[in-house]
Parts: C-alpha cells; structure tokens; sequence
C-alpha cells in the first residue's frame, strides 16, 4: 500500500518512504537509529536529494525526529505518545459510529469491511495484517463521510501503523484483533450503537495495556 503518491511529485522519494517505513514497521531500523541518507542513496541508486525528500516527510508524519547538525532519527513514542494517539482514533471512530446516516453508504461500507475481514482471515504474514487492521478501522471512519475526520485521521496513521506493528508481534493478538473487528461489524449491521461505543473503547483499551507490556 502506497501511503505516498499524494504527497510526493517525485515517485522515486515516494518509494524512498516506502522503504523507510518499512524498515521502522519491521524493526530494522529501531527507535533512536539514525537514517543514514548514503545507505538509502546507494540502495536506490540515486543522489540524497530524494532521499532529503522522503526523509522530511516521515518526519511531518511522525516517524522520524530530525535534529539540527545531527541528521535524522526513527521516533520513539512514551506509553503518553501511544495513549494520546489512540485516544484520537477513538475518539474519531466515535464520531463516526454516530453519524451513520445514508443506507447507500452504510451498506456499501459494510460490504467493503466484510471483505477486508475475509482478507484478516486468510493473512499469515503480520505486515500484511498490520495494513489491513488500518484499512479497517479507516473503513469504519468514512461512515462519518466527513473530509475533516478523515483528514485528522490521515495526519497520524504512520505513528498508528508503528504502533499496531509492535502490537500484532505475536499470533494471538492477532487473533483477538479479528474477534474484535467481527463484533465491531455485527454491532454496526444491527444498529448497537451503545454496544460499539463501549466495543471500540475496549478494543482501544487492549491495544494499550499489549503495547504497555511489550515496549515500557
């Protein structure tokens, strides 16, 4: 999934990012790592200039800190970071589970989240799961079809995806992450909207206390 396009012209710092990102989602590249433009360069066999490019925009997204003199370093997050940003995931999804309106849209929706939950389910690879979790907890915001939910959303989803990376580490939180989405779409096929207030709080809740205990 290319996160990219729309804020790059140059395709080339684009894939850049890409790669970058990856690396952080993965562990390559850890918290407090420098970025070291040469290796990006030489890997893509081009000047620093892309590389200048891609690095400044993880950095307006959150992944990379850059220090004057210094260069430029992978993020880290306090259990602070990673509470305040899953706080306004779900304090956005709220909103949006509220302002169901249009049954065109709604159903349309619905049909989109059953297909990435057939896709959770037949995922083996935790990268993959990691992306289609942000697919559908996006899905679920577009019942708002507000352009300024989704554009708040959009500002913090690669600290997300760096968060929910260190939370699908093992198999059985992956696991307890597809029940909950499965419940989170039965609550919105039957209109339990005080059920999935409180489902979406708990899943959040989760999330929190996993990370806690693996990184803190």
């Amino acid at each position: 999934m290319d996160y990219f396009n729309d804020a790059l012209d140059n395709a080339l710092s684009s894939k850049v990012a890409e790669k970058i990102m990856e690396h952080i989602l993965n562990g390559d590249l850890k918290p407090g790592d420098k970025i070291v433009e040469g290796v990006y360069a030489e890997m893509f066999n081009t000047s620093r200039s892309p590389i200048r490019e891609a690095i400044y925009l993880l950095a307006t997204e959150g992944l990379i800190e850059r220090i004057p003199r210094k260069g430029a370093y992978v993020k880290g997050y306090t259990i602070d970071d990673v509470q305040d940003l899953l706080d306004v995931r779900n304090h956005l999804e709220l909103l949006a589970a509220q302002r169901i309106v249009e049954p065109h849209t709604k159903k349309t929706l619905l049909d989109e989240m059953k297909r990435i939950l057939r896709d959770m389910d037949r995922c083996k690879d935790k990268k993959d799961y990691t992306h289609l979790n942000y697919e559908f907890h996006f899905t679920l915001l577009k019942f708002s079809e507000s352009s300024v939910i989704e554009g708040i959303y959009s500002k913090i989803v690669l600290p997300l995806l760096r968060i929910q990376s260190i939370h699908f580490k093992n198999d059985q939180t992956i696991s307890k992450s597809r029940e909950d989405h499965y419940k989170i779409y039965e609550f919105l096929i039957n209109n339990q909207v005080d059920e999935l207030v409180s489902m979406l709080r708990k899943h959040t809740e989760d999330v929190i206390l996993n990370v806690r205990n693996q990184v803190f």
